[in-house]
């Protein structure tokens, strides 16, 4: 039996659901909420509190690239891995920056852009337990100054302009290759999808839109994937909405950010 914990719009359980519905590997789906991730229950599987989690005959894995190499490596269907050894070492680095530097980058642009205003209502007790329910301390401190200075945050500036690089490198790579890492789909294009789909949300798309053609032809192909309308298609993320109301609102000055640098 295969089964995955995550919730819908958590970019790292949208990497591992691209992977499987690439593969054509069935599941059960095990929908949480962001509450139970903080149980004793759930840190049994997943020490670290987050999503995904994949269990595969009693065996638990976690991490998104590792789990989606393992879906890669253990099922069959298409190839998720360029055959070149230099195209396997570019989906490698990919996938390493997705989780080290584009992963803590949204995370910091999303809570200051759409999520802050919700937390900042509850009450200091209740604020205080929030955050000590982070795990890592890295993480934790970075939401502490999201939600204390919004865009004033000394991270706010760096992290909005490490996914602009993010996709300063995407349209180079994809002058190369009609995919991130080869003239195939691969676990790359699966990793970043949702780091697109998340700007995209933001109503942040003129960041490729205006300037990058590459990318905007990139990601038009993504969504008409299959695996794009049965993960998103199917659940697009619920708190959408909300993510396009506030990133537009944000975006005079988002743009000026860009602008400025």
């Amino acid at each position: 039996m295969l089964e995955l914990y995550y919730f819908h719009g958590a970019t790292c359980g949208l990497k591992a659901r691209l992977a499987l519905a690439e593969k054509g590997v069935d599941y059960t789906h095990k929908v949480v909420d962001r509450p139970y991730l903080r149980t004793r229950e759930y840190k049994e599987l997943n020490p670290n509190g987050v999503v995904p989690t994949l269990l595969h005959r009693g065996t638990v894995l976690i991490e998104s690239s590792i789990i989606m190499d393992y879906v890669d490596e253990a099922f069959d269907g298409p190839e998720l891995k360029p055959d070149l050894p230099l195209n396997r070492a570019r989906m490698a680095m990919w996938l390493k920056n997705a989780d080290d530097v584009y992963l803590p980058s949204l995370g910091t642009v999303t809570y200051t852009v759409s999520m802050r205003h919700k937390i900042l209502e509850k009450s200091e007790v209740e604020r205080k337990k929030y955050l000590d329910g982070i795990p890592a301390m890295a993480a934790r401190e970075r939401r502490r100054l999201a939600l204390e200075m919004g865009f004033e945050s000394p991270n706010f500036a760096p992290a909005l302009l490490e996914l602009d690089r993010m996709l300063d490198d995407m349209e180079t790579a994809l002058g190369r290759h009609e995919w991130l890492a080869d003239a195939t789909y691969s676990l790359a294009d699966a990793a970043l999808s949702p780091f697109v789909e998340r700007l995209d949300e933001l109503s942040f798309a003129a960041m490729w839109e205006d300037s990058r053609p590459a990318v905007t032809d990139w990601w038009d192909r993504v969504k008409t994937r299959e695996s794009y309308d049965q993960v998103l298609g199917a659940t697009p993320n619920p708190e959408r909405p909300q993510h396009t109301e506030k990133g537009s609102k944000a975006w005079a000055r988002i743009n000026e950010i860009l602008t400025r640098h």
